[in-house]
């Protein structure tokens, strides 16, 4: 340690250094910290020092390497604490092993390609309500679609009269908890202020659902192999089951984590398809060989591998979950630089997806850099749209088979159009997400 370089970067402004640049354009910020000051920098957010590390081997290094000394930031646990309790988004240690264990069987692959059916359904009663030559939000429906989908596989619940309400909590919460992440001195969690206000309010919509959902299960006692099923039956080799605050948490967690995030990163890539039109071709052409027409299936996925290359570019290119950030829980070094205990380390799947180090044409759109020759060329820790390590998400496989069932029935109905009138632009807060409406034009297929 005593050797240990300090990292560099941007001065910042004498009270409140980066964090006015940080808040406005995020993506931008880290872009130009890592181009202007390399593998490990660090920027001030009020009175504390934040880090970014964009090199793979140090990515590698945090994540997976040595995992067990960098833990979720406390920041997290102040900002997740009243929405998502002891979910396995934000406990650690033996808590979190604990509730892993109990959790992962409802994620094993064949259990997963069993909710294919639903989620190809769903998505085709989306479409057909869709106008034929009108215009949709598609980001807003999306966030509705895998709403629906996380609670009818995993809950085997219908929340279709609850997706407005939620959607509308997540905005909030989003917007809320952003606020507490940039402010330097954030209002404290009990003062009654507006913001805390809407902030609780939104996660009361939410729960009110979720406390609905396990009551109705407990009463019924029917086992429907689903997670909650698993969640209110399993027990420990102790003998011992999870409490109804417990299986809220989990519910909660899932609830969030696993319909925003996938619904962003689809939005983006029904985008990238109306913006590549060979891409959107060809993937036509390859489902029309596969299906004959018929809907999709998980069983034809084994067969149309560009299908999942262009889903796996669409998350480098634009990664819904944009950054990660860690916490060491003691004084370290990355890099040969100092890093002191507690102060958040930045991991941007967006800074170092676009890494022409790592990426060659970062900017370009190219599912092919995916394909089996050319992915060995990608160092590992370059790409990790779910993380990486023991804390990988626990929904990877369920997020990338809806992702590319969804966007593959919607290819086999649909030309993507983007309407002519719009023009690029994301916002950077819990997850990446178009700014305001993502406009695209319904032209239905004559054939699929």
């Amino acid at each position: 340690m005593a050797s240990a370089k300090t990292a560099p970067g941007p001065h910042g402004d004498m009270l409140l250094g980066s964090t006015l640049d940080f808040k406005d354009r995020p993506l931008r910020f880290l872009k130009y910290v890592a181009d202007s000051y390399g593998d490990v920098s660090r920027f001030r957010i009020g009175p504390a020092y934040w880090y970014l590390i964009t090199n793979p081997s140090h990515i590698q290094d945090v994540m997976t390497t040595r995992s067990k000394l960098f833990l979720k930031p406390k920041i997290a646990k102040r900002l997740w604490e009243k929405f998502l309790g002891n979910g396995l988004l934000t406990t650690e240690g033996e808590v979190w092993k604990r509730h892993h264990k109990l959790v992962l069987p409802a994620f094993h692959r064949e259990r997963i390609a069993g909710y294919a059916d639903i989620m190809v359904s769903y998505t085709e009663s989306m479409i057909a309500a869709w106008p034929e030559g009108g215009e949709v939000d598609v980001d807003d429906e999306f966030v509705s679609l895998t709403l629906r989908i996380v609670a009818k596989t995993l809950f085997d619940a219908d929340v279709a009269d609850g997706a407005e309400a939620v959607g509308q909590a997540m905005h909030v919460l989003n917007k809320e908890m952003l606020e507490h992440i940039h402010m330097p001195v954030p209002v404290p969690r009990w003062w009654p202020s507006a913001r805390n206000k809407r902030k609780l309010a939104a996660i009361a919509d939410i729960e009110a659902i979720v406390w609905t959902v396990i009551e109705e299960r407990r009463a019924s006692g029917e086992d429907r192999g689903d997670l909650l099923s698993m969640l209110l039956m399993t027990r420990d080799e102790s003998g011992e089951g999870l409490s109804d605050k417990e299986i809220r948490d989990q519910l909660m967690t899932f609830f969030f984590a696993g319909h925003e995030t996938t619904a962003h990163a689809m939005s983006w890539g029904w985008y990238l398809l109306a913006k590549h039109r060979k891409v959107a071709a060809r993937l036509q052409a390859d489902l029309r060989e596969v299906t004959g027409g018929a809907s999709l299936t998980a069983a034809h996925l084994r067969d149309l591998p560009y299908l999942c290359q262009t889903v796996d570019e669409s998350l480098r290119f634009l990664p819904s979950v944009w950054v990660f950030i860690k916490e060491p829980t003691e004084d370290t070094t990355i890099g040969g630089y100092r890093v002191p205990k507690g102060a958040p380390v930045l991991i941007s799947p967006y800074v170092t997806h676009h890494d022409p180090r790592w990426f060659k044409s970062p900017e370009t759109f190219d599912p092919d850099r995916f394909g089996p020759e050319r992915k060995e060329e990608i160092p590992r820790g370059a790409y990790f749209p779910f993380s990486g390590g023991q804390r990988i998400c626990i929904g990877k496989n369920f997020a990338l088979m809806e992702m590319r069932l969804i966007l593959g029935t919607m290819l086999q109905r649909l030309q993507p159009r983007v309407s002519e009138t719009y023009e690029l632009a994301s916002k950077a807060e819990l997850s990446l997400h178009p700014e305001g409406a993502l406009p695209v034009t319904v032209e239905r297929r004559a054939s699929t």
